[in-house]
């Protein structure tokens, strides 16, 4: 690359960085957070009512089932296009973050990078599914999670390619309940008032804990659709929750991981607030 280029290349990520931490774009990323809390708060209330009994639920208990529920409220669309705008911009500032956050060179600077990313692309398919469902173009999750895992394996090495998938998908969720445990949710926050810091820390541990066994479970049916070369095993939240109900005492495991997604879906609402940003 020319000096003239990497020039070119410094200014950009300096410009970024200045939108990235302009003030109108911090409360939009933080609205971004609130989006979040918005469809945890759904998805918690939906898996609830199927760990009742509601089976009518199971299909949606997911986060396009909780988009689809949002868009049929009075109002909805309107709420709709705050997480799909609020979620675009955390986003665009994980990005910021990731590419030009002045982070070091060695394994653990990369390592940060890397957890940007994905949290960027988790943030990222929210926003689009909500604009989606805003428009009232919006599709099942589940049907996509089967689409993709068909086409998976239907090419060379697919089988290793769902298994590895899964594998992904177990260590992303064991990471959740190890975040949750350990507490160390705690460095991304300002340190809230005593007298809410008890109960923001209780929110945020139960909300990883149950999130995470919810993201294990469909790390578990992703890899057994590859290993049984069965792309109808590879299902995301809504197919979880219902491997779940099929165990014996799963309704209680059901409403347990439902408190779990209503807990983290308000913690995300103080995370809005006291998000490092």
């Amino acid at each position: 690359m020319s000096d003239q280029a990497e020039r070119a290349a410094r200014e950009t990520g300096r410009q970024a960085e200045r939108v990235a931490d302009s003030r109108w774009f911090e409360l939009t990323a933080r609205a971004g957070y609130v989006g979040s809390g918005i469809v945890h708060l759904l998805i918690g209330y939906l898996v609830v009512l199927l760990g009742f009994g509601n089976a009518s639920a199971g299909s949606q208990t997911d986060q396009s089932g909780a988009l689809q529920q949002l868009a049929a409220v009075p109002g909805g669309v309107v709420l709709l296009w705050v997480v799909a705008v609020g979620t675009a911009a955390l986003t665009l500032r994980l990005v910021v973050e990731a590419v030009v956050g002045g982070r070091s060179d060695d394994a653990r600077g990369w390592a940060a990078r890397a957890k940007d990313v994905g949290k960027a692309v988790v943030y990222g398919v929210v926003s689009y599914s909500a604009a989606s469902f805003a428009l009232g173009a919006g599709k099942s999750s589940s049907g996509s999670s089967r689409s993709a895992a068909a086409q998976a394996l239907a090419t060379p090495g697919g089988v290793f390619l769902l298994v590895a998938a899964g594998a992904v998908a177990f260590a992303v969720g064991v990471g959740l309940v190890v975040i949750g445990c350990r507490r160390s949710f705690r460095k991304h926050i300002v340190r809230p008032p005593r007298s809410l810091d008890r109960a923001v820390t209780v929110l945020a541990v139960v909300g990883y804990i149950g999130k995470g066994f919810a993201v294990v479970v469909v790390g578990v049916l992703i890899a057994v659709a590859g290993i049984r070369s069965d792309p109808e095993q590879a299902t995301g939240l809504d197919g979880a929750f219902d491997a779940v109900r099929e165990l014996p005492g799963g309704s209680v495991l059901l409403v347990a991981m439902g408190i779990g997604f209503l807990a983290y879906g308000v913690w995300s609402f103080f995370r809005a607030r006291f998000a490092r940003l």
